[in-house]
């Protein structure tokens, strides 16, 4: 599949094929016999070790730092790399400052613009956001962008990314060798003190589960949240949550139907009818007064660089 191709999945480190691969053919014996209870050793189920292992990690703020940290500069690369114009990523930090200054955690935020036409955003923990400038060339009015930036900014306020490795299905992006290392350096207690999961080797056994996480989209829930969340941002901004919805409708005229693979905005779990019911629904229920459109730094010089397309296609 080509760069400028709207939708698109990506697996680093030998993908969940890989993984299945490893764990249902005799290959798997390449790794020693684990313990288990009663004295006993047989070949262990990676897949069902990993899982048990994330699910008991105790994960902090320190690790979604580190995440944040050991991944952006690297997630930003895979992508497409920043746009070349500091005037355009200047007008893009300028507009996400306010939907930015909502936070309540202790991050170091920061924002880039992806030189990427495909029509996607994307959130590490930790507070690193990337926009590309294809998502852009559809925002037709200040809220469109407004809303796609209070999403991702609800998965890194909510702690979206530990859920998701939580989550039994976060294991199945990984290949044998990095269920191994979660195993084997996670499981025994080999990455540091508590609170520090996320350094040298688990960094790298993660990065390809969670670069197909932050740019593919989380789970159900999670998805509501964060929709959910831009509703509260556009309350406390004074932008009418009247458009909350607006870019979601975009994204039903760009995908088509019955489209399998998924970016972080566009999901067929839940599907984004659902998605544009469920945050109409919430809108409605909001006692708070509707804003009169706030206001917009940045706007004018990123239109000016990425004028809306009249034409609906996929690149």
């Amino acid at each position: 599949m080509s760069e400028n191709a709207i939708i698109g999945r990506r697996s680093l480190l030998g993908g969940a094929a890989a993984g299945a691969a490893l764990i249902g053919t005799p290959a798997l014996a390449q790794f020693p016999n684990l313990p288990i209870p009663g004295g006993m050793s047989k070949v262990v189920d990676l897949a069902g070790q990993a899982a048990n292992v994330l699910a008991s990690m105790k994960l902090t703020e320190a690790d979604e730092i580190a995440m944040g940290d050991g991944y952006y500069e690297k997630f930003i690369e895979q992508s497409g790399g920043r746009y070349n114009s500091r005037r355009a990523q200047d007008a893009l930090r300028q507009f996400a400052q306010p939907v930015i200054g909502t936070t309540k955690r202790a991050f170091q935020w920061d924002i880039a613009l992806i030189d990427n036409e495909t029509v996607n955003a994307w959130a590490l923990p930790g507070g690193k956001i990337g926009v590309h400038k294809g998502l852009i060339r559809y925002c037709s009015s200040p809220e469109d962008l407004a809303a796609v930036l209070s999403h991702e900014h609800g998965h890194v306020e909510l702690s979206h990314g530990v859920a998701q490795i939580k989550n039994k299905k976060f294991v199945q992006g990984m290949g044998g060798i990095a269920k191994q290392q979660i195993v084997e350096k996670v499981g025994q207690g080999k990455t540091g003190a508590v609170g520090a999961y996320f350094t040298g080797e688990v960094l790298t056994a993660f990065e390809g589960p969670i670069y197909d996480m932050v740019t593919s989209g989380y789970s159900q829930d999670l998805e509501y949240a964060a929709d959910g969340h831009i509703v509260g941002i556009f309350d406390t901004l004074g932008y009418d949550n009247g458009h909350a919805t607006d870019f979601f409708n975009t994204m039903l005229r760009l995908v088509p139907p019955n489209t399998k693979a998924t970016t972080s905005l566009y999901s067929t779990h839940p599907g984004t009818k659902d998605r544009i019911k469920r945050l109409d629904k919430t809108i409605k229920a909001d006692k708070a007064p509707r804003g009169a459109g706030g206001v917009h730094p940045g706007w004018a010089d990123l239109k000016a660089e990425f004028p809306t397309r009249g034409v609906f296609r996929l690149t």
